[in-house]
């Protein structure tokens, strides 16, 4: 013998969701959360940037006096098309009519930051065959970020050839 029902007795059943208000709720959370973390990621992407630019140019010029010494001849770091901001150029100078070789290039730094080389060193910048730097006077990078303060670093380079990284 066969029973069917013919009404359905189970309880209906609960829809699981999120309720209008619960939603709103958890994205005025969410929003005040990307409000108060924005600044200061934007911040951090701007050290980190100025950080890089710092350690790029103290690396070259690291580089650039080691090669010198190594090599026993001059080493010129020239910016790119007269600019530091365009990167620049590691060069070995040839000597008793050997070409100059190429050593390295760097590319340019972010466009949202200005490098300025400041003080009475000025253009090029030669490595002696001991690892100083040729000239009468020390060099200075400044590295900014155009509206911003209290990021800015300047890379120094002193006589005997060594540079550091600095705040301004």
């Amino acid at each position: 013998m066969y029973v069917y029902k013919l009404q359905n007795n189970t309880p209906p059943r609960h829809i699981a969701g999120f309720t209008l208000v619960e939603l709103i709720i958890t994205l005025l959370i969410g929003s005040i959360l990307l409000a108060w973390g924005v600044p200061g990621y934007r911040d951090f992407k701007l050290r980190n940037q100025i950080s890089d630019a710092a350690n790029e140019m103290v690396y070259s010029l690291t580089q650039a006096r080691s090669e010198a010494v190594r090599y026993g001849t001059n080493v010129r770091v020239t910016p790119a098309g007269g600019d530091w901001q365009d990167g620049w150029t590691l060069t070995s100078i040839g000597v008793d009519g050997n070409p100059d070789v190429v050593l390295a290039v760097q590319p340019a730094i972010s466009s949202n930051l200005e490098l300025t080389q400041v003080g009475p060193l000025n253009g090029d910048l030669v490595f002696n065959r001991i690892g100083g730097l040729n000239g009468a006077s020390a060099g200075r990078f400044e590295i900014k970020s155009p509206g911003s303060t209290g990021f800015d670093r300047a890379v120094i380079i002193s006589l005997t050839g060594s540079s550091k990284v600095v705040g301004i």
